[in-house]
């Protein structure tokens, strides 16, 4: 199905890679790897950096438990004038412990690490690619590293040298790349690696000096490559989402771009005000203002690592649902274990000592029996809360027929459609459309969105039935793989269901269609039963009657007078011979004789004798149609002589040609003149009438048309029943 288009890359040689292959944002994770690297390699690589991770989280965990309990003898901590004796005299006059001071320092650092811990589990996990490695490392590396306890370490371990201070660049570094080239892995425009490459270069020489700005705690060379790094980053990204990003990129950018900028006024605000030297002050107003700066500067620092994790849940920079659902069902059942042997040990054991032992034992023994049915509800629930349907394409097809099967009536089944897919997808909107022979007509539609629209054609054995159409959750989001996958499978069975209901529809209107003829043809032949009537009371009975009493007279005055009886039985014969002549004008209108005594090219033959005599030149072609039913021929004959007879009336022709072919399953009847045509604005008249009930009795139908030089143009065209749908021969 169509999903919408993502924004165009830039042309060749516009930019730069970092050894992944471009990813195109939102299709659920990067292209191939390159040849030379495996996917092992990619698991090893992976599992490396989880471990790196896992031992800098572990030592970042420890810095923040060794700078709690030993605050108040902490040695003095770069950056944390609280550490120093006038900052520890500040917080004793103000009647603060230095614990917890120390407390709230480590709480916003391990925020910070908290954050960029969880963003690299999201990126980590699913399928590994170069670029989703790298970008799971910076995280690591700044949460890690680039942590306020990083300067703590080097007080609470001087014999490092000041490493963790150094290390800090190292933290910042690879996050700022990946800021850089985020979110496919390439810098944009290419001139970006430069100032990034310079930033790295004044950043190393700042770290080498040792002088008077860095012993007060900072230095004019780390200012300048600071503004210089995010005043770049900031153009990039800028440059990036304004040129080259499609509407797929530039959701998932578009906090981080947020994200850089705050990053970019923090600094600007540090830099260029007072304020940053006054953070560092142990004074009262340093402190207060340092109480206030240090949560706000690093929630500020998390905005990064936090709209890289919005851009992987919300707007599916990778495919990781499945891993996400996995992971809450494994959290809820470890906290269930926990809490059944907490409960167990600790409530029933606090209630009736019967040995730990035995409450251990018995436990255990209620997390196995609960173990499964819980687990069963849990992921369920969980994969439901995820996933939505597409997690349980069962469920989701489950209910499609359940839905269908509530439906009675051929036109509910496509809202019943719409609201199953609507639901199943978890979408703002579903319609379906079906052709009308000039375009799509919309058939159903449920729910409404301003969002833009896919759509997936129906199908039932390769025919075109009709197209459904869903809108995106959010402007520019595009439809996952799994999303993808649930909606071809909704719609194999949508274009069944479709075709099903329209077929269904088809033979009601073919049976309402077939009970009108059928109304029709009986009212047809009681109203020619009532005419044959009339005619019968009308003109024979009284003929006959007429005989009757001509013959009584005549036996009356037979043996009186004899000339006068011989005269009413020569009377009486004439009274016969207009009685005869009745009768076989009666047989004529049931049915032309000729048809049955020389066949319907005779016939119509006969029929044009009289148009001849009065000078209108008739030319009869009638193929062979003795196999013919009979009602097919008598329609025939019946249109085309009521068309010789407007032809002889109306057109003012000099020639007219009658012309019958069998065509395949029907006939096909022809009758043209040279005349007049027929006036643009002339009415069907009882003739014109007469000849399309005619075809339209057997399933035909006739129509009237202007010549392609001149005069007028009668089309026919009768079906002849197949083999065993009967027909009088």
């Amino acid at each position: 199905m169509a999903t919408g288009t993502t924004g165009a890359a830039g042309p060749a040689g516009a930019a730069g890679s970092i050894g992944a292959a471009p990813m195109v944002a939102g299709d659920g994770g990067p292209g191939p790897a390159p040849p030379v690297q495996s996917r092992r390699l990619l698991g090893v690589a992976r599992t490396a950096v989880v471990a790196v991770g896992t031992v800098l989280l572990g030592a970042q965990l420890a810095v923040g438990v060794l700078t709690v309990t030993g605050a108040p003898a902490l040695p003095e901590v770069t950056f944390a004038p609280w550490t120093s004796p006038a900052g520890r005299a500040v917080l004793a006059a103000w009647g603060v412990d230095v614990r917890w001071w120390a407390v709230g320092y480590v709480a916003v650092a391990l925020a910070t690490t908290a954050v960029s811990a969880v963003a690299a589990w999201l990126v980590l996990r699913g399928e590994p690619s170069p670029y989703r490695l790298h970008l799971g490392l910076s995280l690591v590396l700044f949460g890690t590293l680039g942590s306020e306890l990083a300067l703590v370490a080097d007080a609470l371990f001087p014999q490092a040298g000041g490493l963790g201070r150094r290390l800090q660049g190292l933290g910042i570094v690879p996050l700022f790349l990946a800021a850089y080239v985020f979110p496919d892995g390439r810098f944009v425009p290419s001139w970006a690696r430069w100032p990034f490459a310079g930033w790295l270069v004044l950043l190393a020489a700042a770290s080498l000096v040792d002088d008077d700005g860095r012993a007060a705690g900072w230095s004019p060379a780390e200012d300048v490559a600071i503004m210089l790094l995010f005043g770049s980053c900031v153009a990039a990204q800028v440059f990036r989402y304004v040129r080259v990003s499609g509407p797929v990129e530039r959701l998932q950018a578009r906090w981080l771009l947020a994200a850089v900028m705050a990053w970019f006024v923090l600094a600007v605000v540090l830099i260029a005000t007072p304020l940053r030297s006054l953070i560092h002050e142990a004074s009262p107003a340093g402190l207060a203002s340092y109480a206030v700066v240090l949560p706000l500067s690093s929630a500020v620092l998390a905005l990064v690592p936090a709209a890289i994790a919005a851009a992987v849940l919300r707007y599916r920079l990778f495919e990781i649902d499945l891993w996400v659902s996995r992971t809450v069902v494994h959290g809820v059942l470890t906290a269930f274990v926990v809490v059944v042997y907490a409960l167990v040990v600790g409530g029933v054991g606090s209630l009736w000592p019967i040995g730990n032992p035995a409450l251990s034992v018995l436990a255990a023994a209620l997390v196995a029996l609960a173990f499964a049915p819980v687990r069963a509800v849990v992921q369920t629930r969980v994969e439901r809360l995820v996933l939505g349907e597409r997690g349980d394409p069962h469920r989701a097809l489950a209910r499609l027929g359940d839905r269908l099967r509530g439906t009675l009536l051929p036109e509910d089944v496509a809202p019943a459609l719409v609201d199953a897919v609507r639901e199943a997808l978890r979408v703002p909107c579903a319609a379906v459309s079906v052709p009308d022979g000039t375009g799509e007509r919309l058939l159903a539609c449920s729910g409404r969105s301003g969002t833009p629209v896919d759509g997936v054609d129906l199908t039932h054995r390769g025919e075109y039935v009709g197209r459904l159409l869903v809108g995106r959750r959010s402007p520019g989001e595009r439809f996952a793989a799994a999303d993808l996958r649930l909606l071809a499978d909704l719609a194999g069975h949508c274009g069944t269901a479709l075709y099903a209901a329209r077929e269904s529809d088809r033979l009601r209107m073919l049976a309402a269609d077939l009970q009108r003829a059928r109304t029709q043809l009986v009212t047809a032949r009681e109203e020619e039963r009532r005419r044959l009537r009339r005619d019968l009371h009308d003109s024979l009975g009284p003929a006959l009657g007429g005989q009757m009493m001509v013959i009584g007279a005549a036996r009356s005055l037979l043996e009186t007078d004899p000339a006068a009886a011989d005269r009413l039985l020569g009377d009486l014969g004439g009274l016969c011979g207009q009685a005869l002549d009745e009768v076989r004008r009666l047989a004529r209108e049931l049915r032309p004789p000729a048809l049955d005594d020389a066949g319907l090219a005779a016939a119509l033959d006969q029929a044009a004798e009289p148009h001849r005599r009065h000078g209108l030149e008739v030319r009869v072609d009638v193929a062979d149609l003795s196999s013919s039913p009979a009602a097919v021929q008598s329609a025939v004959y019946r249109i085309a002589v009521e068309a010789m007879t407007n032809v002889a009336r109306h057109a003012g022709a000099t020639c007219c040609a009658v012309t019958v072919r069998h065509t395949g399953d029907g006939l096909d009847l022809e009758i043209t003149d040279d005349g007049r045509g027929p006036a643009p604005d002339a009415g069907a008249g009882v003739g014109t009438a007469s000849m399309r009930e005619r075809a339209e009795e057997l399933g035909g139908w006739c129509e009237m048309r202007s010549g392609a030089a001149a005069g007028t143009v009668v089309l026919a065209r009768l079906p002849l029943p197949r083999d065993g749908d009967g027909g009088a021969k």
